[in-house]
């Protein structure tokens, strides 16, 4: 296992005990795809694992843009990280294959203590994945900064726009203390999706992200500037928002280096209301009176 993480290799299957660290019920586990734009797409889902060394199986138990995507560009990257500190995670390139509305894996994946009791929502479809890559098990390190860093950040990198993409959820899921946020991009060598945590990740306003390179600096460096970027904020109520848009420039305060995302689409990725949300979505006014 490499200690190194900026330099950890990516290995072509699974190991024994990367197979095992996927298993637990309660981990962040997230998958991200490619929509037909070509943009990263990232989500959460929970009953998701390695089955074996080769193959990731995971489950559908709503309709949602991540089983769209798939099955148009087969290319995945898949996330799977410890609930608790000290932090550790692991990333995998898979390719979807199939689809299985019955079988052991979906009674498997319905077991579980999420699902068992729950009358309305059960996993009904098993979409299943071949590995590609998948590198050992890695640590996330703190990446703090100065509060007066972040002061500084915030001021030289507001947007001064009117308008607010943001809303208030989402706003709060970027900017609260604790939560999940990672970012997913498309590896330009390879064009598969690349998940990298960053539970630092701050919205400076309502319409840019930043991020300090203070943790996983090297992996934050492949990330092409202009590229196109996903951002996922959740919280532990089960809210979640992902923020698309461009990742524009590092810069640098003091010592400090940070990136900056432009936020061009928002998508609500938790219950009652799944999709796009920013832009909002024109409708014709409904048609109430006819006349000849």
């Amino acid at each position: 296992m490499a200690e190194d993480n900026n330099k950890s290799g990516w290995d072509s299957e699974f190991s024994g005990e990367l197979i095992e660290f996927t298993q637990p019920e309660i981990m962040v586990k997230l998958v991200s795809t490619i929509d037909s734009r070509g943009w990263p797409h990232i989500t959460i889902i929970t009953s998701n694992r390695a089955k074996s060394r080769d193959q990731i199986v995971w489950g559908q138990f709503f309709a949602g843009t991540s089983k769209e995507n798939v099955q148009k560009n087969p290319k995945q990257g898949i996330f799977y990280m410890t609930p608790e500190a000290p932090f550790k995670f692991i990333q995998v390139k898979t390719d979807f294959t199939h689809i299985k509305t019955e079988g052991e894996d979906l009674e498997y994946f319905n077991q579980l203590d999420f699902f068992r009791y729950l009358t309305y929502i059960n996993v009904y479809k098993v979409f299943y994945n071949n590995v590609i890559a998948v590198t050992p098990i890695r640590d996330l390190p703190p990446g703090n900064i100065p509060r007066k860093i972040f002061k500084a950040i915030a001021k030289e990198s507001k947007t001064n726009l009117e308008e607010k993409r943001l809303n208030v959820i989402g706003y709060k899921l970027f900017t609260n203390k604790i939560g999940v946020r990672a970012i997913a991009y498309i590896d330009p060598s390879d064009g598969y999706p690349v998940i990298i945590p960053h539970l630092q990740l701050n919205a400076v306003d309502h319409n840019r992200l930043y991020f300090p390179l203070t943790a996983l600096r090297e992996d934050f460096l492949q990330i092409p500037v202009n590229s196109k970027v996903a951002v996922i904020g959740a919280n532990f109520d089960m809210a979640s928002q992902v923020v698309k848009g461009t990742f524009t420039s590092i810069q640098k305060i003091e010592d400090i280096q940070y990136g900056l995302i432009d936020i061009e689409e928002i998508y609500n990725s938790s219950p009652p209301i799944i999709g796009k949300i920013y832009p909002k979505i024109e409708t014709r006014p409904k048609v109430d009176k006819f006349s000849l």
